[in-house]
């Protein structure tokens, strides 16, 4: 895109809010009365809304969220496990905790990065400046998360927890009522302060606890261990439910193997209290390793059986109809599938091992979807004929038929309004009979973005949680956002010079590249002087663009139009 030399300020700063502001989410469509399995809803009384004490000293606020965040009382202060997915969460847990026991916070322990576990840290933290502890590999992915894959990561979030559904489509997100986002969420996110790789014992206000590595549904994932009384933090390496071996809204792969061997750790400590930090707690020694037992048990068996078919040279497909967990394993209260799937963890030990290629010649080099698309029309007998086989499929209630169906068709016809319609009935159809809260509630989104719903960020970080996030991620997000089209013909370097810190990245953008390094590196087409707070702030978008450009708290050398220019080459706007 080229501006001319006479562009005005007010185009000027309409570039500039294109560039670095998203879109507003747009009131969703209205939902329809959506009917639910009878066992998920039965699944709700497990999260009725308490605190619940365990022990003497030990609370768990149960069902304010989609996690618990879990109290201990010390002699003098609190410790406060896990801290909820928002600030408005983490305040209304703060105020109950309070209420059971009004002594400050002496430290805040997190189990794991994800955001339903760290987000309301800052609301439960209060006035108090309590250590925040964590596993030293939560920083990066808690980074990782927010300043690179944020985009894709949040909207397909948004679809598995149903965040945008009514009360009647959403009955539950399977291991807790419901994530607690909506359009004026705000995130406050507390740096840790104590960080360990293996384990670290500590006491704190008089608790004795030793906090362990165990990788499972994150690699930085830690348990609590209480001596004293033997208890059991266990984070979400187990809950009422079978695991997130895979989960639908996108993720690095689960190391099913470390997940099992961390439950062995947890096993044979013997614990007589389990306390997970979703769904409820476990009481009596046999209970909680019978319990731990099948657990693991369950995840072995599905990581030995995948790999057995692998070797016998089994697609995912068919290992995906075939692995089973044995009878005994189905019966268990705490491996019914209302958050993980086995089907979908068949998936990614596949993946995880072998990759994306299934082995059979045919995937190799697959025909574009276009093409595919054309030759199953032609299949069909032509476009009438296609038409002809979606209604049939409908008039036979074949959803999940249908729903592949409309794929062939929309990809030669996009917005054909009877196709979409069909989309949209396969999808309501197919979510409706879903006991597994995630899958329905996937399919029940993706029929209300057909509808006009706009599915974009709904979360605010606090602008401390912004400038805490280093700078090398910061610009990784920006390279990863580079306008392969915008960028083919085009080589450019820009030099940021932070005048607070003194740091210099510089990018160079070589034709559909953008190469990133943390110091000066050759002559600069244009340079760019700003506070690294300020800058942080703006790709954030918790900082107004056009005041801010407007202000003069950005230099540039070598022309503002050109640095317009060369931010045009990145897609920095919500897609």
């Amino acid at each position: 895109m080229s501006i001319p030399k006479n562009c005005s300020v007010a185009i000027i700063t309409a570039l500039f809010l294109t560039i670095l502001t998203g879109c507003q989410t747009s009131p969703h469509s209205k939902t329809q009365t959506t009917p639910a399995p009878e066992e998920l809803l039965l699944r709700n009384l497990d999260f009725e809304k308490r605190i619940q004490k365990v022990g003497n000293n030990l609370y768990v606020a149960i069902g304010y969220g989609l996690a618990n965040s879990i109290l201990i009382e010390g002699k003098d202060s609190v410790i406060i496990v896990d801290c909820m997915e928002s600030m408005k969460s983490g305040q209304e847990v703060k105020e109950a905790f309070t209420k059971i026991c009004p002594k400050p916070v002496k430290a805040i322990i997190y189990t794991h990065f994800h955001t339903d576990h760290t987000s309301g840290a800052v609301a439960m933290a209060g006035n108090d400046k309590p250590n925040v502890y964590a596993q030293e590999l939560l920083p990066h992915y808690l980074n990782q998360t927010a300043a690179v894959v944020r985009h894709i990561t949040e909207k397909r979030a948004y679809r598995m927890f149903g965040v945008f559904l009514d009360s009647s489509a959403l009955v539950n997100c399977g291991i807790g009522p419901k994530l607690v986002i909506d359009k004026d969420a705000e995130i406050g996110v507390l740096k840790p302060t104590v960080t360990f790789a293996d384990s670290l014992a500590v006491t704190i206000a008089g608790i004795e606890m030793v906090l362990y590595h165990a990788p499972g549904e994150t690699p930085d994932q830690l348990f609590v261990w209480l001596p004293q009384t033997k208890t059991l933090l266990c984070g979400d390496n187990l809950y009422k439910t079978f695991p997130n071996l895979y989960t639908i809204r996108g993720t690095a792969y689960r190391d099913i193997n470390l997940w099992k061997n961390s439950l062995d750790k947890m096993r044979y400590l013997h614990p007589h209290t389990l306390v997970p930090s979703h769904t409820e707690p476990v009481l009596g020694a046999e209970n909680v390793f019978k319990i731990l037992t099948d657990y693991r048990d369950a995840i072995q068996f599905v990581h030995d059986q995948t790999v057995r078919g692998m070797n016998k040279g089994m697609t995912p497909d068919e290992l995906a109809e075939t692995v089973i967990l044995p009878q005994h394993l189905q019966q268990s209260e705490w491996l019914k599938e209302f958050y993980g799937k086995t089907e979908w963890s068949v998936r990614t030990v596949f993946d995880g091992y072998l990759g994306f290629f299934d082995g059979n010649p045919a995937t190799l080099l697959p025909l574009p979807v276009k093409e595919r698309a054309q030759k199953i029309e032609q299949l069909a007998g032509g476009k009438q004929q296609l038409e002809t086989q979606m209604n049939k499929a409908a008039a036979e209630k074949a959803y999940q038929w249908l729903l592949e169906l409309t794929d062939y068709y929309l990809a030669l016809y996009p917005g054909n309004p009877r196709a979409v319609a069909h989309r949209i009935q396969a999808l309501t159809e197919l979510g409706a009979a879903q006991t597994n809260p995630n899958a329905r509630h996937y399919y029940l989104t993706s029929a209300l973005e057909l509808q006009g719903l706009e599915n974009n960020g709904l979360i605010k970080p606090t602008p401390q949680l912004v400038r805490d996030i280093p700078m090398q991620y910061i610009f990784n997000g920006m390279a990863a956002h580079l306008n392969p089209d915008k960028s083919s013909n085009v080589q450019q370097t820009a030099l940021f010079h932070f005048t607070d810190t003194g740091a210099k990245w510089t990018v160079q953008v070589r034709r559909g590249v953008a190469e990133v390094q943390p110091f000066a590196a050759g002559a600069p087409d244009i340079t760019i002087s700003v506070t690294e707070t300020v800058w942080k702030e703006l790709t954030a978008k918790v900082r107004n663009p056009i005041t801010t450009y407007l202000s003069g708290e950005i230099q540039v050398t070598g022309g503002q139009l050109a640095f317009l220019q060369f931010m045009r080459l990145f897609d920095m706007a919500d897609e």
